[in-house]
């Protein structure tokens, strides 16, 4: 029996549901027999036969699993999006190849001519994020004045690069959301900015594709580890010799040459707060976006129509008649889109899709 066990905090991320629903939909193809568990006492009931795949990337996390892993017997395999430097384990696994991709995307940045590059949003909580910091000083022959910090405020991150701006022709942010947010403020304050600088964004989300004329997106293929999982999985049954086997995944860098577009609506100014423990993930402006794209992760071709149709202001029974639909589903369908979101409300939801959905008309395609 094959076990996935996912890290808590972590599984609340878009970039861990990618790596879980790659690994899910490739032992399926493979007709292999797994459990999702919720905690790691299950590992107890596993056999010597046992695999479990561990999906997280905190460092107690990791060392609480491989430990209940030996005890119980089970052999573990670790996926996770950190460079494999940080981890200390000895241990099979899939983790990014952080440093040649972050080589990788500096060198071509330099070689289009931006030689003057800031790293924009950099999480401190997040070992993740203090490599990417590490490889980008490495590569870049960086300072440390060039890394600007999301320490729970992508608002107070902004209010720091601002006034620099001007000193940079590159900034290579953490994730998409920040990517998405340095976007929608300098479109708002300063669009000499956004024509000059070329903004990277470091992952896979649907609501970037709403951005795709200002952000060049760099693809960490979370989607391959589920196959790259698998295929050492059957390494290792194949070599039993084998003690460990480690893959990296390397990102892919779109073109440097997004194409500039019309204006984006400006982001609203939001109140400062107290910091709180998980303080990333209480930033209000990345809980919206957060809110955004679970929507998108889950919307058909007609929930799209149907919200394209609602941010016009059309009634439901305009809706359900240009969607051939009755007004019943059109009901159903937007109560289904705010669970999904985490929206409070159909007024909240459609202020959200319109706040940080710059094409509506994107959502028909």
């Amino acid at each position: 029996m094959i076990l996935i066990f996912e890290q808590p905090d972590y599984a609340r991320s878009v970039w861990c549901a990618h790596i879980v629903s790659s690994l899910v939909s490739e032992l399926k193809l493979k007709r292999l027999s797994f459990r999702m568990i919720s905690s790691l006492n299950e590992l107890a009931e596993g056999t010597a036969d046992d695999f479990v795949f561990l999906v997280g990337s905190g460092s107690a996390f990791i060392a609480e699993g491989l430990g209940a892993a030996e005890r119980a017997g089970v052999y573990p395999i670790l996926l996770n999006g950190r460079a494999r430097d940080e981890l200390t384990v000895g241990c099979s696994m899939v983790c990014s190849d952080m440093e040649g991709s972050m080589k990788d995307t500096v060198d071509r940045l330099r070689a289009s001519g931006r030689s003057r590059v800031a790293l924009y949003g950099v999480n401190p909580r997040s070992i993740g994020d203090v490599c990417r910091r590490a490889y980008f000083l490495q590569t870049a022959g960086a300072r440390e004045e060039d890394i600007f910090f999301n320490d729970g405020s992508l608002e107070n991150c902004f209010s720091a690069f601002r006034p620099q701006a001007h000193a940079y022709d590159a900034a290579i942010c953490a994730n998409d959301f920040a990517a998405i947010s340095l976007v929608r403020r300098l479109s708002a304050c300063d669009p000499g900015a956004l024509e000059r600088l070329s903004i990277i964004g470091c992952a896979e989300t649907r609501l970037t594709d709403f951005y795709a004329d200002h952000i060049i997106s760099v693809r960490g293929n979370f989607a391959e580890y589920g196959r790259a999982a698998v295929a050492l999985l059957d390494t290792l049954k194949r070599n039993p010799c084998l003690s460990r086997v480690e893959m990296f995944i390397r990102w892919d860098v779109d073109p440097l040459s997004p194409k500039r577009a019309a204006p984006l609506p400006a982001p609203a100014a939001q109140q400062s707060a107290p910091p709180k423990t998980d303080a990333f993930y209480e930033d209000g402006e990345l809980r919206e976006m957060l809110c955004v794209e679970r929507l998108l992760n889950a919307c058909d071709a007609l929930d799209r129509q149907i919200l394209r149709r609602a941010l016009l202001g059309e009634a439901y029974e305009d809706v359900a008649e240009r969607c051939f639909i009755n007004v019943s589903t059109v009901k159903y369908r937007l109560r289904k889109m705010i669970g999904i979101s985490g929206a409070e409300s159909r007024t909240e939801l459609l202020r959200l899709a319109r706040k940080y959905l710059p094409d509506g008309a994107a959502l028909e395609e």
